[in-house]
């Protein structure tokens, strides 16, 4: 509950700044576009509205990725303590704490104790609710003026008013209907769509005026302005506590009105006729307000600008001119989503930080201790001072307990202590790893289990261990890329590349780890790889990497696995080639496993691909 709370939060916090930025620049754009058709007005002010949804999304999808409690100035303290040394401020540390893995990324944390958070994020689920409560009264108006509108009793007028307009407009499946709720003509729908005109309205016997009206409304079908409508209202629902929000939406009522002006205008009546015709239908008009899911005649309030519009003649862009401004400020305002997620503010609960950095017996605000103190100490302060190698286990596995993502940072700085604990097996009540260990038990081992445990949060911070001088480290964060829960493989392809290279690494251990990972995430990518691998001089490389080949079950790796299954030294990896070659259930392995029967210690595993090959 707490980690929706912040996201939700996060959310808010950078949209409040994020959509004044892309308000600012559809407003500018909108002011170059003033004297062009108003359709490319409306076009950039609907794609500004969904920019102003897109946008807080991204920092805010990445904060759930990235839980970063330890500042600049305490975390070195903190990885100290976990890993009982001195902080050594290296160059490449410096560098590891300024860049991140992606990209550099110009972020500000915010902190804030958990019941503000919680209730913020209450407050602002209610108003969510209560704003969607208000959509759906809308709604039920709408479907209750739909089942009261009727085309019985239309008159000939009015009939041949909507067959002019049908033609005029290129419209032919809208239904002119006539109803005593509707004080102001409405467009209803869109795979069906009908208009209803009130019964002041459909006694007018003036051609201009009635042809005024229904072109208004065909023109709203003919552009689908009902459907861009209802998507513009679910869109601006999460944004809708934005004062700029408001002020987006009656941009893009504005442009459309003035749109289907244009329209209308152009095909159907000349200008200062449709205006009079205006005037008219506004003298008739007893009240309006309104209405989120009908589109009306009436609607955004401009009835004086509509009117100068229409009478006055004004210079305006060409259309060629008209495009090019509006495609350039589409491309600037898809472009600041990502560079606007760059610059996020982050917020996080300080309660949960501080408890993290306390359930590691770390004092968040202690002082590096310096080498010469440190080896000056006796052996028994020493012991009272570090907790000893099983303990730091325990207590990255209670961390895996609570769910703790908090303490991200301060697991990553574990991964490499590689001394050999007592087993502990934490993860049963939740999620349990295909392998429950991959060299031995160590502290290391154990926060790669937890952080492995975590799922998308994790995935960031282990991608950035992947180029550690540290080879436990690495092999600890190859491995728990490849053991992440909740993730598809899809959604790990970034960190392929590295484990690719990984597989060259001088450590036996992280050759083994990145095969692992490999075959887990079974991205095409490293099949060449995984193949040349195959001659690795370490058998237990070999066998994982043919271990992976069979997770991919891919042919262009069955050649490769005849070869390993008739002349690997190690009878494991000849087991495993034949277990691969059944999982690949390729016709073209079936000749080497045949040959394989004869080998005793192989027999069993060919025996079993042979059938599983053969159906």
């Amino acid at each position: 509950m707490l980690r929706i709370s912040e996201f939700i939060l996060n959310f808010v916090l950078n949209s409040f700044w994020q959509i004044a930025v892309i308000f600012a620049i559809a407003a500018s754009a909108s002011w170059l576009l003033r004297n062009a058709p108003a359709r490319y007005r409306h076009t950039l002010w609907v794609a500004a509205l969904s920019v102003s949804l897109i946008a807080p999304l991204f920092p805010a999808n990445r904060w759930i990725s990235n839980f970063r409690i330890a500042t600049p100035d305490t975390r070195p303290a903190i990885i100290a303590a976990l890993k009982n040394v001195a902080p050594v401020a290296s160059q490449s540390d410096k560098e590891e704490v300024a860049v991140d893995h992606v990209g550099s990324r110009r972020s500000q944390t915010i902190s804030t104790s958990i019941r503000t958070a919680s209730l913020l994020a209450f407050a602002y689920v209610l108003f969510i609710v209560w704003r969607a409560i208000r959509l759906i009264r809308f709604w039920r108006r709408k479907e209750k003026l739909s089942r009261t509108a009727t085309d019985i009793g239309l008159s000939e007028e009015v009939e041949a008013a909507a067959k002019r307009s049908r033609s005029l407009l290129g419209v032919d499946n809208v239904r002119i209907t006539k109803s005593n709720q509707a004080h102001v003509p409405y467009t209803l729908g869109w795979r069906r769509p009908m208009i209803v005109l009130p019964e002041a309205f459909c006694a007018e016997t003036n051609e201009g005026r009635l042809l005024s009206v229904t072109g208004h409304e065909m023109a709203h079908v003919a552009r689908r302005d009902f459907l861009v409508n209802f998507i513009c209202e679910l869109i601006a629902l999460p944004i809708s506590f934005h004062p700029l929000t408001f002020l987006v939406k009656k941009q893009i009522n504005r442009a459309r009105e003035l749109a289907c002006d244009e329209l209308v205008t152009k095909r159907v009546l000349a200008p200062r006729v449709y205006a009079r015709s205006l005037l008219w239908a506004a003298d008739l008009t007893s009240h309006y307000s309104s209405q989120a899911f009908m589109l009306s005649i009436f609607d955004a309030h401009i009835l004086e600008e509509r009117i100068m519009r229409l009478t006055r003649n004004k210079k305006t862009v060409a259309p060629g001119i008209a495009r090019v401004i509006m495609f350039a400020a589409l491309s600037i305002l898809f472009v600041s989503v990502m560079s606007l997620s760059m610059f996020s503010l982050e917020l996080q609960t300080q309660a949960r930080a501080i408890e993290s950095i306390q359930s590691l017996n770390i004092p968040a605000m202690q002082h590096p201790v310096a080498p010469d103190v440190a080896t000056s100490q006796s052996p028994r302060e020493t012991q009272i001072n570090a907790p000893g190698d099983d303990d730091r286990a325990t207590t990255a596995c209670e961390a895996g307990r609570r769910g703790d993502v908090q303490a991200i940072p301060l697991l990553i700085a574990q991964l490499g202590d590689d001394s050999k604990t007592q087993f502990v097996k934490c993860w049963a009540s939740r999620w349990s790893p295909a392998l429950q260990t991959f060299k031995h038990s160590s502290p290391g081992e154990q926060a790669s289990l937890v952080l492995a445990s975590f799922g998308r949060p994790s995935f960031g911070p282990l991608s950035n261990q992947l180029d550690n001088p540290n080879a436990t480290v690495r092999r600890n964060a190859a491995w728990a890329i490849g053991e992440l829960t909740n993730m598809l493989p899809g959604e790990r392809a970034g960190a392929v590349p590295q484990l690719i290279s990984l597989l060259g690494d001088s450590d036996e251990w992280v050759r083994m780890a990145s095969a692992r990972a490999l075959g887990e995430l079974r991205d095409e990518r490293a099949l060449p790889r995984l193949v040349a691998t195959l001659a690795d001089d370490n058998w237990r490389v070999r066998q994982l990497v043919v271990w992976a080949l069979s997770e991919m079950k891919d042919d262009r790796a069955v050649t490769a696995l005849c070869n390993v299954l008739l002349a690997d030294k190690r009878v494991e990896v000849r087991r495993g080639a034949a277990e691969a070659l059944g999982e690949i259930r390729s016709a073209e392995a079936l000749p080497y496993l045949k040959q394989a029967l004869n080998d005793s210690e192989v027999s069993a595993k060919a025996a079993w691909a042979i059938s599983e090959i053969e159906g």
